[in-house]
């Protein structure tokens, strides 16, 4: 049975998801910021919008460390629910997939702060969890190029997700090469937000002007792979610069 175009209940959620939104950003406004000096570029998404983020996250943080619940536990949920966003996107659910999205990129704010809070933050929890987010990114792309199989943008998402492994890459090598790296504006957070969001958004308005079925009317999905690719393309370059010209003072 295909699926059926509801805009009336697209509607409904997009004025109670507006809301939400409105009244997220009046808490932001209202976050204060810790003092001292920051190192590298100012995150796209801003560091209110993080601090407030992770201020909301911190009673259901609390609550698991509570529970006894491992970071590994979260670590590998985050890779399932991205596995199941990749298939959600690859079916053509895409606002299911947006939000499971998202969902996966909380699941990877709260396992690093379980981690810290519980403890068990070390060397091999880092290893799985870099593991698990290449694993999760690949499942996620997978799905969002299998959708856009037979258009241009899967061109698009290639570049996006190249660019979003060399810009995990390009840390990891200059940080094992003893060089600290918060270079770039667009990180794993900004690349959840900026693909979950698109995802939702997209199946909002694709059933808002009953256009879900035709995979070339999902104007903005596309316009976020697009912009996900040219941000990530672009830190993973800054990064390389930053990392080479320092490195490259080190050695002189």
């Amino acid at each position: 049975m295909p699926p059926t175009c509801r805009p009336g209940t697209a509607a409904v959620a997009a004025l109670v998801i507006g809301i939400a939104i409105a009244l997220a950003l009046r808490g932001v406004a209202q976050t204060q910021l810790p003092g001292g000096p920051t190192d590298g570029d100012a995150p796209l998404l801003g560091a209110r919008l993080r601090v407030w983020y992770r201020a909301l996250l911190s009673p259901l943080e609390n609550l698991l460390v509570e529970w006894n619940v491992h970071a590994d536990a979260l670590t590998y949920s985050q890779l399932v629910v991205s596995v199941l966003a990749g298939v959600a996107f690859w079916k053509g659910w895409i606002f299911l997939a947006g939000w499971l999205t998202i969902l996966a990129g909380t699941l990877d704010v709260l396992d690093g702060g379980v981690a810290r809070q519980g403890g068990t933050s070390g060397p091999r929890g880092a290893l799985v969890d870099s593991l698990a987010d290449r694993y999760a990114e690949f499942a996620t792309f997978f799905g969002l190029g299998a959708f856009f199989r037979d258009s241009w943008v899967l061109g698009a998402v290639a570049l996006a997700c190249f660019g979003s492994f060399m810009v995990s890459y390009t840390r990891a090598r200059a940080e094992g090469l003893g060089l600290g790296m918060k270079v770039g504006s667009v990180q794993r957070p900004e690349r959840y937000v900026i693909l979950g969001f698109g995802g939702w958004l997209d199946g909002l308005v694709s059933h808002l002007t009953c256009s879900f079925l035709d995979r070339s009317a999902h104007v903005v999905l596309t316009a976020a792979v697009v912009v996900l690719a040219a941000l990530s393309t672009w830190t993973a370059w800054q990064r390389a610069r930053h990392a080479a010209r320092n490195l490259g003072e080190a050695a002189g």
